[in-house]
């Protein structure tokens, strides 16, 4: 499983380095660790946009846990304006 922690980053890294991650990859796990309570829905949207899914998300002590499964059907992300931080 590839990981990303971005837990000492703001918005938006930690949601670029997830998107970019998945993009890295063409189909599997991505754990992701972050921080920024603000880049919990621009995740999610980019999720969505991306046909990838969320097989878990925690919060435990400020820390969000997102575990995400890219599947080989997944889409890229192009030209896409997300909500902001």
């Amino acid at each position: 499983m590839e990981v990303v922690d971005a837990t000492n980053a703001e918005c938006p890294e930690p949601f670029m380095k997830t998107v970019a991650k998945l993009m890295s990859i063409k189909s599997g796990s991505v754990k992701v660790l972050f921080k920024d309570p603000k880049c919990v829905d621009m995740i999610k949207e980019a999720i969505n946009l991306m046909n990838c899914k969320i097989i878990e998300l925690t919060n435990q002590n400020g820390v969000y846990l997102m575990i995400i499964e890219k599947g080989e059907d997944s889409k890229e992300i192009k030209d896409v304006k997300l909500g902001g931080c």
